[in-house]
């Protein structure tokens, strides 16, 4: 049921009727199970992209023999961005 009134939402309410119903369709169960999904599916995007970037940053390092940084690198967050800003990852 809830899901046709989202449907007849969408197709016939302008954005500030929207906005006024937005709340009382994040309090359904339905809403938090799409919210609870949407926010897992963002963590693990997110996870995967920063394993990616550290990932390059290491081989970088190991690439320029700069393997006495890792242990630094690995240790420390402020330093590591420092070195992706360097290094335009």
């Amino acid at each position: 049921m809830e899901a046709i009134l989202y449907t007849f939402a969408v197709k016939f309410l302008d954005k500030q009727e929207l906005g006024m119903i937005k709340e009382e369709m994040a309090m359904t169960i339905l809403g938090q199970m799409i919210w609870d999904d949407a926010m897992e599916k963002g963590m693990e995007k997110g996870r995967k992209e920063e394993s990616e970037r550290y990932s390059r940053l290491i081989l970088k390092l190991t690439e320029e023999n700069k393997t006495d940084l890792l242990i630094k690198t690995a240790s420390d967050p402020e330093y590591r961005e420092t070195l992706y800003k360097e290094y335009g990852i």
